[in-house]
């Protein structure tokens, strides 16, 4: 089986991990890549300003850094994974990366995400539900 997990530096990224290390025997046979989708500039000027308590107040320097906490988690259980850094708006990317990539199930948190967020794009998660072909779980 082939797993596509959503990553980011958030509670709900980080629950997500939790359910894959938790629920290891359901994903001990899996090919699992992980995505990190960064926000477009106009998003990271959103947090940057205050706009959105639902984005971050500093736009990262490096995106590896900023998920390096969660990767050294799966690293520390064992597993083995691909990383994938894309730009772009997450609910669409992650969704076109399942669609395009031979992936059979997308493992995803869901979280809080700010107002202004929610009404630009809608959230991440309800996006990828509507636009990816391949099964999403969504873990809260």
């Amino acid at each position: 089986m082939r797993v596509l997990m959503a990553i980011d530096a958030s509670e709900a990224s980080r629950k997500a991990i939790d359910y894959v290390l938790q629920h290891r025997a359901m994903f001990r046979d899996v090919q699992l890549t992980c995505v990190y989708i960064d926000p477009p500039s106009a998003l990271r000027a959103v947090g940057a300003f205050g706009a959105d308590p639902g984005m971050p107040a500093v736009t990262p320097g490096d995106p590896q850094a900023m998920i390096e906490p969660a990767l050294a988690s799966l690293r520390a259980s064992g597993m083995q994974f691909d990383l994938a850094i894309r730009e772009g708006e997450p609910g669409p990317e992650i969704a076109q990366i399942a669609n395009d990539g031979p992936f059979d199930l997308v493992v995803m948190g869901a979280g809080k995400s700010g107002l202004l967020r929610r009404r630009l794009l809608g959230s991440v998660s309800k996006t990828v539900l509507r636009q990816s072909k391949v099964p999403v779980l969504i873990v809260r």
